[in-house]
């Protein structure tokens, strides 16, 4: 990381975006870093002696749901591999198993060594180096768990990681009243990451992800580590090779897209742990210390992102963001003719100040970003910038389905009129609104009506989507 690091990414940002852009990046960073302190907590040894003795209880009554770890290996320092295996080794949760797949010109006797003492590790050296993709295809066939986990050679976990998945699975189970894994409604968990700063020995840059959200999805690799999956699902859908650099995300993608796009919906199918249970290692060649150190893989993001659009008929254009690896889907001529799940839009509203004042809200009715200034990009996951799901938007500043018209209409009094576009196409030009049908309305008005309209689009089983790109200004 450092401050090296840090002015090589701010001119290249100033390089890409332009130099005001760059100014606001590296002030919001910088107020991020000053308002933002961040230590990492470990689970107490006493909570995870309770883990343990929890596994044995669940271990004696059997049926326990089965991981596999698989780790893609290439030439792995030993100080790495020594960690991510111990750190698996370490676990509360006892019924895993380690698929070590050596793609490394020569076998790496470490991993070997590891394989020859505990028999829940097994390691395999690859014919060849086939690329990240198929060397972890190769992986996930010879595993055998229920469940499969992904794991980064330089990575580790948190001891409690796995007992933690394992939670969420028997509560599934126990819900559907179940008694096979491969029947289990939960497809994919991801859970909350941090970085660890290998220079420093300091853990960073905590990334605390909302609940399962396809358009945040499909804005960036929000997901990312700790996911694992159902094996028959990562089985069917593996990775690919010409996504080689985002496979990942593409396969993230298509998992979560199958559950949203094409089933009823996504409910208890894709799950989120709110709990750091992942460490991304930061060093000198790794994409988490310096993001421009894989440009390609942004660009296999991308197309990642149009071959989903392609595959589900959607017309559209991915529009990579100033932020590497974050894009922007412009569906044509509009997103309702092109997701019939979707049932509005809308932007966000900008006070006299330029501070946000209105446009995305929670189910307690909460602004999402309230405050934040413009040009600010809402921190080091750029959240605030990027096209989302969330509960309700903001009615003056809307567009919605035309046969959900008279809906908005009772709701709110006012006549409807599409204000999402007016806002998205410029035509407000950056002018103040006043004479607009909510003038007359006080701010909890609005957001009571706003609130009320977004619980009728869930009660009909639509989602509601929020594109901060389009801005109405208030005075």
């Amino acid at each position: 990381m450092g401050i090296i690091n840090a002015v090589r990414k701010t001119i290249a940002y100033q390089k890409r975006n332009g130099t005001r852009a760059a100014f606001f990046a590296a002030l919001e960073r910088v107020s991020d870093k000053i308002k933002n302190k961040y230590e990492f907590v470990p689970c107490n040894e006493a909570a995870l002696n309770e883990q343990r003795e929890e596994y044995k209880l669940l271990a004696k009554a059997g049926n326990l749901a089965m991981f596999s770890i698989v780790v893609p290996l290439f030439n792995t320092p030993e100080k790495y591999l020594r960690e991510m295996i111990e750190s698996v080794i370490n676990q509360t949760y006892g019924d895993w198993e380690l698929i070590l797949a050596d793609a490394s010109p020569k076998p790496l006797d470490l991993a070997r060594e590891y394989g020859d003492k505990d028999p829940r590790i097994k390691y395999y050296h690859l014919d060849k180096n086939a690329g990240i993709s198929e060397n972890t295809n190769k992986g996930i066939e010879k595993a055998t768990g229920d469940y499969i986990g992904l794991l980064d050679h330089d990575d580790f976990l948190t001891p409690d990681a796995l007992y933690e998945v394992s939670r969420v699975i028997r509560k599934s189970m126990k819900q559907n009243k179940l008694s096979v894994y491969k029947s289990c409604p939960v497809r994919l968990i991801y859970s909350d990451e941090d970085k660890f700063d290998d220079s420093k020995g300091k853990y960073v840059e905590p990334h605390i992800k909302p609940g399962f959200n396809m358009d945040l999805l499909l804005s960036n690799n929000y997901i990312c580590h700790f996911t694992v999956m159902r094996a028959d699902v990562i089985r069917r859908l593996k990775l690919r090779k010409a996504y080689d650099g985002a496979q990942d995300f593409d396969l993230f993608l298509r998992a979560c897209a199958e559950a949203t796009l094409e089933m009823p919906a996504a409910s208890g199918q894709v799950v989120h742990i709110g709990k750091i249970l992942y460490h991304w290692r930061c060093h000198s060649a790794s994409t988490a210390a310096n993001p421009a150190s894989k440009t390609y893989a942004y660009e296999a993001g991308k197309k990642a992102l149009l071959d989903l659009c392609n595959r589900y008929r959607i017309k559209a254009e991915v529009e990579p963001l100033p932020h590497l690896g974050f894009y922007r889907i412009n569906y044509v001529p509009n997103i309702y003719s092109c997701r019939s799940d979707v049932g509005c839009v809308g932007g966000k509203i900008l006070n006299k100040k330029g501070r946000i004042a209105g446009g995305a809200y929670t189910k307690d009715k909460s602004l999402m970003y309230a405050g934040l200034p413009e040009g600010y990009s809402g921190g080091l996951q750029h959240r605030a910038v990027l096209q989302q799901d969330c509960y309700a938007v903001d009615v003056r500043c809307i567009a919605v389905r035309e046969d959900l018209i008279p809906v908005y209409e009772q709701i709110t009094g006012v006549k409807y009129e599409n204000s999402y576009i007016c806002a998205l196409d410029g035509t407000l030009d950056g002018k103040v609104s006043t004479a607009d049908g909510f003038s007359s309305f006080t701010p909890d008005a609005i957001v009571e009506m706003s609130v009320r309209f977004g619980e009728e689009m869930k009660r009909r089983g639509l989602r509601v989507v929020w594109d901060p790109r389009a801005v109405k200004r208030v005075k």
